[in-house]
């Protein structure tokens, strides 16, 4: 039997490796590539083709239009209201287990995300040393002197 752990991540660590995805890669070459377009438009050196009506650049130039989609938002709302961390365990995240997590002074969110992971949020007037302790004592059965 495994010895039970549990792994801390701060959460912007989390979403800043989903921004640095192949996915938001190609979208944030996409919207230099319109801003390149714009230049090209707008410069005294662009062949008088692509310069016949002025409606046309700006309807061009503005083609490309970026929206922020909901869950990024709402990923912002979180970590700018609560001090927000990933818990990952070597252990199943039972409902009993959950309880006890819901239950830490200092825990406002509580997500379980997978088996084995789960999302905190920890109100502003708590620190979070103090309730990581606190879970890892209720979880692990354990103190930690740090």
């Amino acid at each position: 039997m495994l010895k039970r752990k549990i792994g801390w991540q701060k959460y912007e660590d989390v979403i800043e490796g989903q921004m640095n995805s192949p996915l938001i890669d190609m979208m944030s070459k996409s919207i230099a590539n319109s801003s390149d377009l714009e230049s090209f438009l707008n410069s005294p050196d662009t062949p008088s083709i692509y310069q016949d009506e002025e409606e046309d650049q700006e309807e061009l130039s503005h083609k490309v239009i970026v929206s922020v989609p909901d869950e990024m938002t709402n990923e912002i709302h979180l970590m700018a209201n609560f001090d927000c961390w990933m818990g990952h365990v070597n252990f199943n995240l039972t409902n009993d287990i959950k309880n006890k997590l819901s239950q830490q002074d200092g825990v406002e969110i509580l997500k379980v995300c997978s088996r084995y992971r789960f999302f905190v949020g920890v109100g502003r007037m708590f620190n979070f040393r103090d309730v990581r302790q606190g879970i890892e004592k209720a979880l692990l059965g354990k103190e930690t002197n740090e």
